[in-house]
């Protein structure tokens, strides 16, 4: 009996080592490793911002085929998150990067994309704290357009953004169109007024230096503000929940209408269900970054 354990043992251990041997060398004959250079690559890096004062991170997608020395520039479109938020936030609570791959995968349309990191400051020059619109523009824009392939035709430059990144995207869009001529926006944080229950009264990016929150300076800075002959020319578009309780649809309604009634192109996505979630913006987001790409392109 033990003889017979031992002969079946070894029969396979033997068979075990032929399936594993085969394995392999048919893997490696049907499936030969794609080389790097084909792939599209997400890189986490940073710059020093002068007008924030510190060491300041993002990230970068770069198209499969990007070659940092061919004369081939790509379109680009930065992208922004929402409150508590950062750079990597659209990268780890849904995938852009297989979204984006699928797209251009699907439709050809190639394009860098740069993750911005803006902390709580809805994008804006804050009274006594920190400048994000300028470190923005002066800081981000040109270090992007030196150290990669970017068009130089606005044309071929976009800015979006999920909620409180929807409202920095809108108001960059509409007060530089000479820079950006195309919006992407998904639930943004564009109130008519905030409640005055709101527990984001106690951030301080509209404040008066009084009270954190001042509705005078948030109806200043109010991106329809910006609306001028030249940012008319910017191509929007808007995609929002109807069941959205943390920035009713009636305040994007109004913001879309707005839009619309001084000749801005708005393309409005209206769902419903879900909520203003990491759950609605990742069925969002496919169509945000389709449309962005196709217009760009």
């Amino acid at each position: 009996m033990k003889q017979r354990f031992l002969k079946i043992s070894a029969l396979l251990a033997t068979l075990m080592t032929l399936l594993v041997l085969t394995g392999c060398t048919t893997k490696s004959k049907a499936e030969p490793a794609k080389p790097a250079s084909h792939l599209s690559t997400v890189a986490t890096t940073t710059m020093y911002s002068k007008k924030l004062g510190l060491d300041w991170n993002y990230d970068v997608y770069l198209p499969e085929g990007y070659n940092p020395k061919s004369n081939k520039t790509y379109p680009v479109l930065y992208m922004m998150h929402g409150l508590y938020g950062n750079h990597r936030n659209l990268l780890e609570r849904f995938n852009s990067q297989q979204i984006l791959d699928g797209i251009i995968h699907r439709s050809k349309n190639q394009a860098i994309v740069v993750f911005v990191d803006g902390f709580n400051s809805f994008y804006i020059d804050a009274k006594d704290g920190q400048k994000m619109e300028s470190a923005i523009m002066k800081d981000l824009v040109p270090t992007i357009e030196k150290n990669y392939k970017v068009s130089k035709d606005p044309a071929k430059h976009a800015i979006g953004g999920i909620s409180m990144g929807g409202y920095g995207a809108a108001r960059l869009a509409l007060k530089y169109p000479d820079q950006f001529s195309k919006a992407v926006l998904i639930s943004p944080s564009v109130w008519q007024k905030l409640p005055a229950e709101s527990p984001f009264r106690q951030l301080h990016a509209f404040t008066d230096g009084k009270k954190p929150w001042s509705d005078k300076v948030y109806d200043q800075l109010f991106p329809t503000n910006y609306l001028n002959s030249d940012s008319k020319s910017v191509k929007f578009f808007v995609e929002s929940t109807s069941s959205d309780t943390t920035v009713p649809i009636k305040d994007v309604d109004k913001f879309v209408a707005d839009l619309k009634d001084k000749g801005v192109d708005v393309k409005f996505v209206k769902d419903s269900g879900d909520n203003h979630n990491w759950t609605y913006w990742a069925k969002a987001a496919p169509n945000a970054y389709s449309w962005a790409l196709k217009e760009m392109n």
